[in-house]
């Protein structure tokens, strides 16, 4: 896709070109073309052929969002649309990567308030994932509590010497995030290119005391905007009396799955989570009637028997993230030798192909599980990751994880989340998350202990 050059106005932001991830960034004003939304539907489309979506389907997918939307510009209108009551507290990116450079645009409702475009490549927008994690020891912390493939050692990304956390955070924070971003934003809506969904918005640094995204902005983040449009119709449709007042999410009929006896003749051993049956435990009081199915009964088919009935699933084991078939390789943890695995395929199996507005599928779904936001990187976002492939399903949420999550402090923060669920709040479900974050990091300073899960979807 070629722009106009002529077009693009120098941002007197820098004097040094973007050659490393110390170096200061150099952007230009991102072009007004009415092609990039059509570039994207394209990159889009790519992306969920990775699903085993067929055309005509792909094609019924991204018609219910994209109905009037030719332009970044129609998009914000539209959001102003889906958000008519007081929304000066929101602020939306949405990122768009194209020809080795991504395309930033800081929306409100209503109104495109900054367009960029920052000169980067693929590798180096993941080196700030891998920045952050090393400089927080996710990647040795994680060894000990993932599941493994037997005889393998995980193979650790490095970072440049001299890179510590504060470094890497302030790269990312500039590559992410608009000067403009201020305290004024309590909810911050991501539209992601390539891995930057699976990055921890929790710990940029936006303000000028120093404190973390997380202390004063919950955010949650969208696959795509097509998903955005149309997640938020459904749910406007469905509440539209209720979603300019605080919400408190009811356990009515939840789905738990946790504690399974993990298979002993797979190609991964799989080491014992005993958080998992305290986390499920502390959930079950908020419950009116719920599904628990534990231990032996934690099955593949028992799971696809039941969630379709339920407002709620959660589940509490072992996940895994792949690149390479991730229809298959990417799946949760559960019970019995033969057929143990619930994968991307099973999910997407169950999701409505008519794609009526009829729930028949939980519209939270609570992954307490390692990985569950990872997936094949694409230009579009992630794709094959279960985290996706849930809102596919049909739900509006997934609480996900970015890295192997630490027993313990898991349990605590999920016992957090789910008791700030039942509180009356605006942006269910990310506030109640940044608030269960916060009491966590009270308990557990470290960041890699606190900020590994973000809400996945469309909060209300």
């Amino acid at each position: 896709m070629q722009f106009n050059q002529r077009s693009w106005l120098l941002i007197l932001a820098g004097c040094i070109f973007f050659t490393n991830l110390n170096a200061q960034v150099v952007t230009t004003a991102a072009p007004e073309d009415v092609n990039i939304l059509k570039v994207y539907e394209s990159q889009l489309t790519s992306g969920l052929k990775v699903r085993s979506m067929s055309d005509p389907e792909i094609k019924k997918y991204i018609a219910r969002g994209n109905e009037g939307i030719a332009t970044i510009t129609d998009f914000a209108n539209e959001i102003k649309n889906l958000y008519p009551y007081e929304s000066n507290d929101i602020a939306i990116l949405f990122y768009f990567f194209n020809n080795d450079t991504l395309y930033r645009y800081f929306i409100v409702p209503g109104a495109i308030k900054e367009q960029l475009a920052i000169p980067i490549t693929e590798q180096q927008l993941e080196q700030l994932n891998t920045d952050v994690y090393n400089t927080l020891n996710i990647y040795d912390q994680s060894a000990s509590r993932a599941p493994r493939e037997r005889g393998l050692q995980p193979v650790q990304e490095k970072s440049p010497q001299g890179m510590n956390f504060e470094k890497a955070v302030s790269n990312a924070t500039k590559i992410f995030l608009p000067d403009s971003f201020t305290e004024q934003y309590k909810q911050l809506i991501v539209i992601p290119a390539f891995s930057i969904g699976s990055f921890p918005f929790q710990v940029l640094k936006p303000y000028k005391d120093n404190s973390f995204l997380i202390d004063k902005c919950s955010f949650t983040i969208v696959p795509s905007l097509i998903d955005f449009i149309a997640i938020r119709k459904r749910m406007f449709k469905m509440n539209q009396e209720v979603m300019n007042d605080k919400l408190t999410f009811s356990f009515s009929k939840p789905l738990f799955v946790c504690n399974p006896l993990f298979p002993k003749n797979t190609a991964y051993d799989f080491p014992a989570l005993p958080g998992a049956k305290k986390e499920i435990e502390n959930a079950l009081p908020y419950s009116k009637a719920y599904i628990l199915l534990e231990g032996k009964n934690a099955t593949r088919k028992n799971v696809m028997d039941s969630i379709r009935s339920c407002d709620v699933a959660y589940f509490a084991t072992h996940g895994i993230a792949a690149t390479i078939n991730p229809l298959d390789n990417n799946f949760l943890v559960l019970s019995g030798d033969k057929d143990p695995f619930l994968t991307s395929r099973d999910i997407l199996s169950l999701r409505d192909s008519t794609l009526t507005e009829d729930r028949t599928f939980p519209e939270l779904v609570i992954l307490s599980a390692c990985q569950t936001g990872l997936g094949k990187s694409m230009q579009a976002g992630i794709f094959g990751g279960l985290a996706r492939c849930f809102l596919i399903a049909g739900a509006n949420q997934v609480i996900m994880s970015l890295w192997n999550v630490d027993d313990d402090a898991t349990a605590y923060l999920m016992n957090r989340f789910v008791y700030y669920l039942n509180q009356p709040s605006y942006h269910l479900p990310s506030e109640p998350l940044r608030l269960a974050e916060l009491d966590t990091k009270k308990k557990y300073p470290n960041p890699a202990l606190w900020a590994s899960f973000s809400v996945y979807g469309v909060s209300y």
